[in-house]
């Protein structure tokens, strides 16, 4: 009895090992949805882990499934690196939360003060708090530091589920849609 047990132990221990491995492996290959599909499937066993946590909502975050961040965030306290990654995430959250509220109940955010950071969403929502073009359904803003580089913000619904789309354009052709 006491073996099985064991092996139990170790087959549970060898695939929680397995698992953070192998999303790992597909965050490293740019595969940022399959990780973060992968690290949704085994969150609830590994949420004490916070280098798994981490890895799950970065995963999350490259793979534009910016709601899937709270979990992560509430959990993520005990060491320094950790509560450093859950404030990262908690203001790109609220700044999808706050371009959302703004896009679709017309409130304005104009004239508030946040921290921002080089995510996308981070750098569009600076570039709407300093022109929310609010006659504009498509918003179009230019990276100020690279004018060959420019975004559209606008929302999208998609099986009952309102969204905020961006879309990336490099040299006016779309590079990159991004739907949070």
């Amino acid at each position: 009895m006491k073996f099985l047990a064991l092996l139990t132990l170790l087959f549970t221990l060898s695939s929680w090992a397995d698992t953070k491995q192998k999303m790992f492996n597909l965050y490293q290959q740019g595969n940022y949805l399959q990780a973060c599909n992968l690290g949704l499937q085994g969150f609830s066993l590994h949420k004490g882990d916070e280098a798994y946590v981490s890895l799950y909502a970065f995963s999350c975050l490259k793979a534009d499934f910016i709601d899937r961040l709270s979990a992560p965030i509430t959990i993520l306290n005990q060491t320094k690196e950790a509560r450093a990654n859950s404030a990262y995430f908690s203001v790109i959250l609220m700044q999808k939360k706050l371009l959302m509220q703004a896009l679709y109940d017309n409130k304005p955010i104009k004239n508030l003060n946040f921290p921002s950071s080089s995510h996308l969403l981070s750098k569009v929502f600076d570039l709407y708090l300093k022109n929310p073009q609010p006659t504009q359904f498509i918003k179009e803003y230019t990276n100020p530091s690279d004018i060959r580089s420019s975004y559209k913000l606008y929302t999208t619904e998609a099986n009952g589920q309102k969204s905020v789309a961006i879309d990336e354009y490099y040299d006016k052709i779309l590079t990159f849609h991004h739907v949070y």
